[in-house]
């Protein structure tokens, strides 16, 4: 079910409102007509937020999609905590302020879990905080996103790793962002980013390490546009994905990787989820990791994700 265009602007304005009051407190945010009708009839589905920590704009399409199915809700990062030095500082502090929140927004049932990009770090956590208060915790949905720091996989400018590269360059010269957008200022972007990348490789730096120690986000997204507290917010939230070390998860996950990666760097999603939980299914989605999540390629993600909320549901 799709809204109307005579909708769209209410039903973005209605999300986007809440990332916008900064003096805002509020975690869980329905995205859909489903989860703001607060029918219990429907399955609810909890998404956390990307590395932005927003969690309206990120899920539109998405939502939208499983609407009348399935009640969505985002998982975001309060706008009134972002000035808080402190908050985001480690992956585990942020799970459980929002398993308090899950908890205290649903206090019975199960629950049903996922995230995108860090969000599906963030939600992995959650499930085992969750599950150690003895919550039943359904399967987690990680959407194109993994730990770091799991041993996993290839390393840089192996030969597995520059095969695989080779395999993407098709893909990402039909697929990419960059070469749908064709916009001049995305063009300079890439072109500063991945060079940036190649030098950093070369002095042996991780992705987004910066050489006088530390990590930082600039080199890889965009942060221009955001306001002081939720860059700050942003570059915490990054640095404790690296921080983060997860232990082996013995539940079940369903991994939404994007068969196309950016030109110089592979994110290994699937092979990360497969060495640290075993139980982990992958299924590719045509798309970048931003455009898996927009039209037209958010329809086989949500579709199938459609079909495994409701057998987990019967």
């Amino acid at each position: 079910m799709t809204a109307s265009p005579a909708a769209e602007p209410t039903r973005n304005t209605n999300v986007l409102f809440a990332r916008l009051r900064r003096n805002s407190d509020q975690v869980i945010l329905p995205v859909n007509d489903s989860a703001r009708s607060g029918d219990l009839k429907i399955p609810a589905f909890y998404c956390v937020h990307s590395v932005s920590g927003a969690a309206g704009t990120d899920f539109l399409d998405l939502a939208r999609r499983l609407d009348s199915t399935v009640r969505f809700y985002g998982i975001q990062a309060p706008p009134k905590q972002m000035d808080d030095e402190k908050f985001g500082g480690t992956i585990e502090s942020l799970a459980a302020y929002y398993a308090d929140a899950l908890i205290k927004f649903q206090p019975n049932g199960r629950f049903l879990l996922g995230g995108y990009c860090v969000g599906a770090v963030i939600a992995l956590a959650m499930a085992k905080n969750l599950s150690a208060r003895g919550c039943d915790v359904g399967p987690l949905i990680a959407i194109d996103g993994a730990p770091e720091n799991t041993g996993a996989v290839f390393r840089r400018w192996t030969l597995g790793y520059l095969l695989e590269l080779a395999r993407n360059l098709r893909g990402w010269i039909v697929h990419a962002d960059l070469m749908r957008s064709r916009s001049v200022r995305s063009l300079i972007w890439s072109v500063s980013n991945n060079a940036s990348a190649i030098a950093k490789a070369i002095m042996g730096l991780k992705r987004g390490e910066k050489l006088g120690g530390g990590y930082s986000i600039d080199g890889i997204m965009d942060v221009s546009r955001y306001a002081p507290a939720q860059k700050s917010f942003i570059n915490r939230l990054f640095a404790a994905l690296f921080s983060y070390v997860p232990k082996e998860y013995s539940g079940h996950v369903v991994v939404y990787e994007a068969k196309i990666s950016r030109l110089l760097y592979l994110p290994q999603i699937g092979r990360t989820w497969s060495k640290f939980a075993p139980q982990s299914e992958i299924i590719g989605i045509v798309g970048t990791h931003i455009s898996m999540m927009r039209e037209p390629y958010v329809d086989a993600l949500a579709n199938d994700l459609r079909r495994r909320i409701a057998e987990f549901c019967r």
